[in-house]
């Protein structure tokens, strides 16, 4: 069975924007996530937006690897946010304290203005 997560990287304004769609729920899912989040990172991009339009479960793996991307890129003196989260999601993320760690935002536009 194939991962049921797609990630699409896009740039917008020199910021690496990760459109997400689907669930992370299996490791083939946690996969394409860290492999999106890698590329961005790679590609010396410090400043990563992660859209959750789409998206509408995210396991504790994938929870996990947004905390280590966090990491990764503050320590290259970048910055990672949020966008577009479903209140369900909001909801998770408020609970596990990631809001505190992970800046989130409820549009893209409004994600973008705030990346200075």
């Amino acid at each position: 069975m194939g991962a049921t997560l797609e990630a699409t990287l896009r740039n917008r304004d020199k910021i690496t924007v990760i459109d997400l769609r689907g669930s992370i729920k299996t490791n083939e899912d946690y996969d394409v996530f860290k492999n999106a989040i890698d590329q961005a990172i790679e590609q010396g991009a410090p400043k990563v937006l992660l859209n959750f339009r789409d998206v509408n479960f995210i396991n504790s793996s994938g929870l996990g690897r947004l905390i280590l991307a966090a990491k990764i890129i503050s320590e290259d003196e970048g910055q990672l946010k949020i966008t577009d989260l479903s209140e369900d999601l909001r909801e998770l993320f408020v609970f596990t304290r990631l809001d505190s760690k992970i800046p989130i935002y409820s549009s893209e536009d409004e994600a973008l203005n705030a990346f200075n």
